[in-house]
């Protein structure tokens, strides 16, 4: 009788669930997304933030060009080898046995600024070649020194300047990039010659001597190097420090470079993180550095290959999926990694995401994409935290790479990424 009453009630509990079936997440998609014809060669993986687990992907192991989604790697890298407080110092040497010969050390600090000290720098409250010159000139005169001779050493990267074949010339003449160099003066941009303390829009192909010549233009503000020409040369090995000024720490060099994209801040901080690492500071010191570097992260960088630390060049190869395992770290707070997080660009209010995912259909976004950006003219990139419709934190990154990108690349880039947050949890392949 109690097996039959059992029979019964597990009958009546099954017929009951027919009718009303436990609710689930509906499936969603972005179908619709993908057939965009301006959807071209898609690289993407979307995670849940908190599991990790993969709600969707396309060709996300497959390495490929990251555009400037390289600099999260590169602000990752450059918290790990020199940490957030690091500042880099600039200074002014000179040899015992020939004191009369000033030597500018260029160490890889950009952001060292012409501007006069009542004029704020492009770089906000970065040191100024004048405090340099008024302690050169404190120096000369309590030590009854003259300066028969200035130069400049640009050596610490092992060259003058660098310039990859694969960087568009677009970067001096559009201002978005100079020749990779230890020694630049406002990362090498150059101002009207009517109003020195104007911005054009372009930047100088000769950082070094650009750095020279304002430097001797400083020294004859207090009246020294007067008739002098700056000439490059290395310092000798027995010089001194007689004046230094150093850079804003690397925090600030991090939030900087990510906001707004810095191309010369991402290289001058993938080359000083390879002196501070032990290599030599020079493009082909990078993928051995990012290597190495992400791997005692726990991250596997078999197919990693590293060009240039902005991620300008077209050659660069990451996966989608290992800027997810990076994002991932991020979210849990590994290390400093929360300077990193700090500096991303955010929808509709700051940086290169501040007109994206903010208005029309798109403006209940603004505020939740949490991303770095990416263009080159091969393609676009994006990646970074998403919270979605439904609440669900997701992590993301995905590349639109085409021959030719356009605007219309970027824009069904973001028509998929809107979808991952109408889906939220609900997202599948």
């Amino acid at each position: 009788m109690q097996t039959r009453s059992k029979s019964i009630l597990l009958a009546l509990a099954l017929a009951i669930t027919a009718l009303f079936p436990t609710p689930a997440h509906a499936s969603c998609t972005p179908g619709k997304q993908l057939t965009s014809k301006n959807i071209k060669q898609l690289h993407v993986e979307v995670r849940d933030a908190v599991s990790g687990k993969t709600l969707f992907s396309r060709a996300e192991q497959q390495p490929a060009r990251t555009a400037s989604v390289m600099k999260v790697l590169t602000a990752a890298v450059a918290l790990d080898v020199l940490g957030p407080d690091y500042r880099i110092t600039t200074s002014v040497m000179v040899s015992p046995s020939e004191p009369g010969k000033l030597y500018l050390v260029g160490a890889g600090d950009v952001t060292l600024s012409r501007m006069p000290g009542n004029i704020t720098s492009y770089y906000a409250k970065a040191p100024k070649l004048d405090s340099l010159t008024r302690q050169i000139a404190s120096w000369a005169k309590a030590s009854s020194v003259s300066i028969s001779a200035v130069s400049v050493d640009s050596s610490l990267f092992g060259g003058e300047k660098e310039w990859h074949p694969t960087w568009s010339r677009l970067g001096l003449s559009a201002g978005y990039m100079a020749p990779v160099s230890a020694l630049q003066i406002d990362a090498a941009r150059i101002t009207s010659t009517r109003n020195p303390n104007s911005w054009l829009a372009r930047r100088t192909s000769t950082p070094v001597k650009q750095a020279g010549e304002l430097f001797v233009a400083s020294l004859n503000k207090v009246g020294i190097a007067t008739g002098l020409k700056a000439t490059a040369a290395k310092a000798p090995t027995d010089s001194v420090v007689i004046a230094s000024v150093q850079s804003r720490p690397v925090s600030e060099l991090v939030a900087n470079m990510l906001r707004v994209s810095d191309n010369s801040i991402a290289e001058a901080l993938g080359r000083v993180a390879s002196i501070q690492y032990g290599l030599d500071g020079s493009m082909a010191s990078l993928t051995p550095l990012y290597k190495n570097v992400l791997k005692a992260r726990g991250l596997d960088t078999s197919k990693v290959s590293i060009i240039d630390a902005s991620g300008l060049s077209r050659l660069n190869q990451v996966p989608a999926a290992l800027v997810n395992d990076l994002l991932l770290l991020v979210n849990q707070g590994v290390g400093d990694y929360e300077t990193l997080e700090a500096g991303l660009p955010v929808s509709g209010q700051s940086g290169s995401l501040r007109s994206r995912f903010a208005t029309g259909s798109k403006v209940e976004t603004k505020g939740k994409v949490i991303a770095k950006t990416g263009f080159i003219l091969t393609g676009y990139s994006l990646a970074g935290f998403l919270t979605a419709k439904d609440g669900t934190e997701l992590v993301f990154t995905v590349y639109n790479l085409a021959d030719r990108a356009n605007a219309n690349h970027r824009l069904a880039m973001d028509n998929l990424v809107y979808r991952f947050y109408q889906c939220g949890a609900s997202l599948t392949s």
